[in-house]
């Protein structure tokens, strides 16, 4: 049993509103007690008389290291510095004992009459002159982040975090007792849970998932986590992640002032899914793609940030506890290595990031700054038998936005009602992009193998002189390309007799290699 002599010292001043405060990095930074430390309190190190730290009110008189570091954290002047910790030392009690935790601290009012020990004015029952009735603060935050587990037998595991203007709850409970497997399961996530929640509550906000998403699938049956936190912004304004994961699917969304994003992968039909190298390589090219839709239409950048790291973090560790040497996972039959050079090696899905709409020219409030993009991929596997089975894998993308610029290369764009102001470019951009994959199979032997791509893209520019349009002027643009991949896929239509088998199986792989990037969707050839 550990004893903590003394608890680092916080702010004698009571804190604004973490939220509100400009800064949301800590001037302190605070150790933490490993999550599975058990840690008693002692009256001594409650005491705060000495220093003239404010009195503490608490909800329960309970010792243990999650008191203790809620202790440590209430004083922090940010959400990331209130919940620093806290969620890995919740989940990190299944490495232990732990179990049902129901906490709270409050800074007391200035006015309150401090105990010999620094805190809220006892009540008979509760030792060391800690108020055992300390005001409900569960559900009150105005950061708020919330974790939901539920294991393979049933069991649910729920967890919560507040935080208010002056104090900081936290709550876990379980619907029944849990397995020795399950413990074990859910304090790994102990680590991801708080890297999401470092994630979300830095400013700006980042989005953090990785972590969540490799539960044990044998153990676990589905995560599902929610945060709500309130940005240092003028207007106040929230950001909010909602996270949810099981045997079927991945979906993650997100919405803030600058606007919202949605993810979702199909984890149920895994039969597509590639090696992990061809897997990082689709990401890749994905993220490469959306850096020049961002580009192109003047999309926000902490926005498209989010929707990369949240397009990214779904995507990892699919099918990463699935069989893998080409066996299928969900799918009507198993797919052979050609099959796989001809995809992309992402198992299915649909993205979507859509920027705040803004009006910014009072003369033309039509005209309104905005940017959307979307994206999918659609994967099919059929036929009667393996031998005749069909495959087909469409990807597409679009692109739609809009913005103003200076009609002369670097002025400064100011736009309001006089006449003098409406100088300026408004600029409508229209992008589409497709990659089609269709393969069919007749006796056992590849008799269909085509790629189809097209790009389009399309940029329409209105230019104004003294609020009068003076020209029109739209750019086209559109590139297509259709390939028989037979020659590429087909071992047997190589046609290259004076080759030894080695070199022959050298010269395939080094094919299927190279086809398994020129399907990847490209917005921008």
């Amino acid at each position: 049993m550990t004893v903590i002599s003394s608890i680092p010292s916080w702010n004698a001043t009571p804190v604004r509103s973490p939220a509100s405060s400009a800064q949301r990095a800590d001037a302190q930074v605070v150790q933490k007690p490993a999550a599975s430390t058990i840690v008693k309190l002692s009256p001594q190190s409650l005491s705060a008389s000495a220093s003239g730290r404010p009195g503490l009110s608490w909800e329960s008189t309970a010792q243990d290291g999650v008191s203790a570091l809620m202790a440590a954290n209430v004083g922090a002047r940010s959400a990331a510095g209130r919940f620093s910790g806290l969620g890995a030392a919740l989940l990190g009690q299944f490495r232990g004992e732990g179990g049902n935790i129901s906490q709270s601290v409050q800074l007391a009012p200035a006015a309150t009459p401090a105990s010999p020990y620094g805190v809220a004015a006892a009540t008979p029952a509760s030792p060391y002159g800690v108020a055992a009735a300390a005001p409900a603060l569960h559900g009150l935050g105005n950061d708020k982040i919330s974790l939901s587990i539920s294991s393979k037998s049933g069991v649910d595991v729920t967890l919560s975090l507040d935080n208010t203007d002056d104090g900081l709850a936290v709550r876990m409970s379980s619907s029944a007792e849990l397995s020795d497997a399950e413990r074990s399961a859910l304090a790994g996530l102990a680590d991801g849970f708080q890297e999401a929640i470092d994630g979300i509550t830095q400013d700006p906000p980042s989005v953090r998932l990785q972590g969540l998403t490799q539960c044990d699938p044998a153990v676990l049956a589905s995560v599902d986590l929610r945060a709500t936190i309130k940005l240092s912004s003028d207007p106040e304004a929230t950001q909010s992640l909602a996270l949810h994961a099981d045997g079927a699917q991945r979906e993650v969304s997100l919405s803030g002032p600058s606007g919202s994003a949605s993810v979702s992968v199909d984890t149920s039909n895994l039969a597509g899914l590639g090696s992990p190298e061809q897997q990082a390589r689709a990401l890749a090219s994905h993220l490469k793609q959306f850096d020049q839709a961002a580009s192109r239409g003047r999309a926000d950048t902490g926005l498209m940030t989010m929707f990369k790291e949240a397009f990214t973090g779904i995507n990892t560790n699919v099918g990463a506890a699935q069989p893998r040497g080409g066996v299928a996972t969900g799918g009507k039959w198993e797919l052979a290595a050609d099959d796989h050079a001809a995809l992309s090696g992402l198992a299915d899905f649909s993205a979507s990031v859509s920027q705040a709409s803004t009006a910014i020219n009072p003369m033309r409030p039509g005209e309104q700054d905005s940017f959307a993009y979307e994206l999918s991929q659609s994967t099919s596997v059929g036929g009667p038998s393996r031998g005749e089975r069909t495959v087909s894998q469409q990807q597409k993308s679009e692109l739609n936005a809009s913005f103003h610029t200076p009609s002369t290369p670097g002025a400064v764009l100011r736009l309001d009602h006089t006449e003098a102001s409406q100088n300026y470019d408004y600029h409508q951009i229209k992008d589409a992009a497709s990659s089609d994959v269709d393969l069919a199979y007749s006796d056992g032997y590849l008799v269909k193998a085509t790629l189809n791509q097209s790009a389009s893209q399309s940029a329409r520019v209105l230019s104004y002189v003294m609020g009068k349009l003076v020209s029109e002027m739209v750019t086209p643009g559109q590139q297509s390309f259709q390939r028989d991949l037979l020659a590429a896929l087909a071992p047997y239509l190589t046609g290259q007799t004076r080759l030894s088998d080695d070199q022959k199986d050298e010269q395939r792989q080094q094919s299927l290699s190279s086809l398994s990037e020129q399907v990847l969707l490209k917005g921008y050839p």
